[in-house]
């Protein structure tokens, strides 16, 4: 557990680590103490919030926290930049530079997750042929389900799918030259979820580098197939999440696509 550390001369006791703490750890004396018998999840709430900076949370894997943040962003930018996030099934023959994914990932990590347990590992394969060869795993899944005469395989146009393949496209990673995987040691708790949030912070930041993704619906689906998880380096009990074909964009878009009126009920 990380320890608590309060600068007594700095703290002006305002309280608002105790209000702000996600589960009670800390409660107001004088100064703010921690509560006995409670467990601290490292959310680093406290430490952020404090306006006098009078608290450090010291850990083994923790990192001295960011200062001089700034989420100043207009509401009409924010929303023009989300509206303007499009699928990429297309791409130049180009990898994204091990130097820009360090950079991306750098901010993905700092994703949400249930009782801040962190659960979201990934596997980033930078080889364009590598990306092939694990479509073509795919390919030889829907194949197997195709001659078991499996209803999932009817219900899909896997035979179409097997047949663009054999012609030489991709329909499955569309010759993705990069791909994000993200995995768990476990799918216990909010994990599946955990994996959803992380891979759209994934999703809604590559724009922001030049760079466009689109989800592997294919290789999800796919992705218990013993080939794929020993192709992946899983082992037993380690659970894929899900994965985002990514890459620098063959083509622009000039305007955002028509969609659905919303539908909502307010209580």
């Amino acid at each position: 557990m990380p320890e608590f550390n309060l600068n007594r001369s700095a703290c002006s006791s305002c309280g608002t680590c105790v209000s702000t703490c996600t589960i009670g750890h800390l409660e107001m004396d004088t100064n703010p103490e921690v509560v006995a018998d409670t467990m601290c999840i490292e959310c680093g709430q406290c430490e952020a919030i404090c306006p006098e900076g009078a608290i450090n949370i010291s850990g083994p894997e923790l990192e001295p926290p960011m200062e001089d943040i700034s989420s100043k962003i207009s509401p009409e930018d924010m929303g023009n930049y989300m509206r303007n996030r499009r699928s990429i099934r297309n791409y130049k023959k180009r990898v994204i530079p091990r130097e820009t994914i360090e950079e991306i990932m750098d901010v993905v990590r700092f994703a949400p997750s249930g009782g801040n347990q962190q659960p979201v590992e990934w596997i980033i394969i930078e080889d364009p042929q590598k990306v092939k060869e694990l479509a073509g795993l795919v390919i030889k899944w829907m194949e197997k389900l195709v001659e078991e005469n499996s209803p999932f395989a009817r219900m899909l146009p896997m035979e179409s799918l097997i047949s663009v393949w054999k012609s030489g496209l991709d329909p499955i990673l569309r010759g993705a030259p990069n791909l994000f995987i993200a995995t768990a040691k476990s799918n216990e708790g909010s994990t599946p979820m955990d994996g959803t949030i992380a891979l759209s912070y994934l999703d809604l930041l590559l724009p922001s580098f030049g760079l466009g993704s689109c989800w592997a619906g294919f290789l999800q689906m796919a992705a218990d197939f013993e080939p794929i998880r020993e192709f992946l380096g899983l082992k037993e009990g380690e659970v894929f999440l899900g994965a985002l074909m990514a890459g620098y964009p063959e083509c622009k878009f000039f305007r955002v696509p028509k969609r659905k009126k919303l539908s909502v009920k307010y209580i």
